[in-house]
């Protein structure tokens, strides 16, 4: 991989030994460069000066504001920055929500330190990522069809198809979504006929009723 520099980090995470963990690591990382620490939203707010970020690894279930909060923090300072949650919850209404938030991606604490550096590598290079198990959660959630002979004609959804489904369900209108999500009201369109094509349905209406 060709890069001109390291992509540059910061990790949220309130958890003193982990936090040791993921900073002995990547403190000496080939394609990272850790600008800043943080045990809390309120200590990167305060943190986070002048420093140029790429992306950020936040725990969700931070002391005072949520890593989720975090999310939402860092995309309205800086859209460019990805976000990624790192966490030991295998919970949708979690997962969603960080999608919402605008993270990239939702990775398992018991999560390996190469495989989260390569995890962030992919959405650095345009990915989304998610641990196998926090993927099947929202697999099933919006393919009900799992586990029988229709599975394999079952499209699954894309992380940003699954933000916009999530914000749809809680109320939002297409120039809300696109606002949140930094795009153009005709993206969001074009998102959302793929999503009606996956899922099988014709308005929102529907789409609201059939996966609640």
């Amino acid at each position: 991989m060709k890069m001109n520099r390291k992509y540059r980090l910061a990790i949220v995470e309130d958890r003193q030994h982990v936090l040791d963990l993921l900073t002995s690591f990547f403190s000496v990382s080939k394609f990272f460069d850790l600008q800043l620490t943080a045990n809390s939203y309120e200590s990167l707010t305060e943190r986070w000066k002048s420093q140029q970020l790429d992306i950020v690894l936040s725990d969700i279930g931070l002391p005072g504001k949520s890593g989720i909060e975090t999310s939402w923090y860092v995309k309205r300072r800086a859209p460019e920055v990805q976000v990624v949650m790192f966490t030991v919850f295998e919970n949708k209404d979690a997962v969603f929500q960080a999608l919402c938030a605008g993270a990239s991606g939702y990775l398992l604490k018991g999560t390996p330190l190469p495989q989260i550096e390569e995890r962030l590598l992919e959405v650095m290079n345009g990915g989304s990522v998610m641990s196998p198990q926090v993927a099947r959660l929202v697999f099933e959630h919006f393919n009900p069809a799992l586990g029988s002979s229709k599975y394999e004609k079952t499209e699954q959804l894309t992380p940003r198809e699954i933000e916009i489904v999530s914000m749809l369900q809680a109320g939002a209108s297409y120039k809300e979504v696109a606002s949140k999500l930094f795009v153009s009201v005709d993206t969001v369109k074009y998102h959302i006929r793929n999503i009606y094509q996956k899922l099988q349905v014709s308005s929102r209406a529907e789409l609201i009723l059939k996966y609640k």
